[in-house]
Parts: C-alpha cells; sequence; structure tokens
C-alpha cells in the first residue's frame, strides 16, 4: 500500500523542526524578531522544493503550485510552533521590550 502524500510525511515533519533553527540562526545574525515569521515561511518556501528535487519529485505546475502553498503552511506551522516555544520558556511575544509574562 502506498501513502499517496509520502512526499509530506518525508519532507514536511522534518521541515517543521529545520524551519525554526534557521530562524533562531538569522536572529541571531541580526535579523529583527518581527521578522522571525516571514523568515519562516521564506524558509519553508526554499525548503520545500529542495526536499522534492532531492526525492526526484517532477517538476510541473500543479508541483510548483503544491510546494508554494504548502512552504508557507509548512512556514506558518513553524513559526506557531516557534511562539508557542517563547510561550514555554515564559518571554513575552509582544516584543515590548520586557521579559517573562505578568
Amino acid at each position: 500500500m502506498t501513502i499517496p502524500d509520502a512526499f509530506d510525511l518525508v519532507a514536511g515533519v522534518p521541515l517543521v523542526i529545520v524551519i525554526p533553527a534557521l530562524v533562531e540562526l538569522a536572529k541571531r545574525q541580526g535579523l529583527p524578531v518581527r521578522y522571525a515569521g516571514l523568515a519562516a515561511v521564506l524558509c519553508g518556501m526554499g525548503l520545500l522544493p529542495l526536499a522534492g528535487f532531492a526525492l526526484g519529485q517532477p517538476v510541473d505546475t500543479g508541483t510548483v503550485a503544491r510546494w508554494a502553498i504548502g512552504g508557507i503552511v509548512y512556514g506558518l506551522a513553524a513559526a506557531g510552533l516557534y511562539s508557542q516555544r517563547e510561550v514555554a520558556l515564559g518571554r513575552t511575544l509582544g516584543g515590548d521590550g520586557e521579559e517573562g509574562l505578568p
């Protein structure tokens, strides 16, 4: 039995883990915090096609559209995972300069 969306399982799950690590690296290199969500989406849109090429997916219009939409979804999922990590560590998300939640 083959899974129709096996690509999503093989490429997508690791992306949700790799994207926050790349965003954190970018922030440590000087990326302003307010652009972290955008950076996560762009990482997802860049890494998903690379995973597709590595797994030998054929390139056609449908595949490119799937990569674009999937990259946005995985980037937003990673940004949500990243924000939940911030909440779990007790940091504020508003960027108002105060550390810790009230």
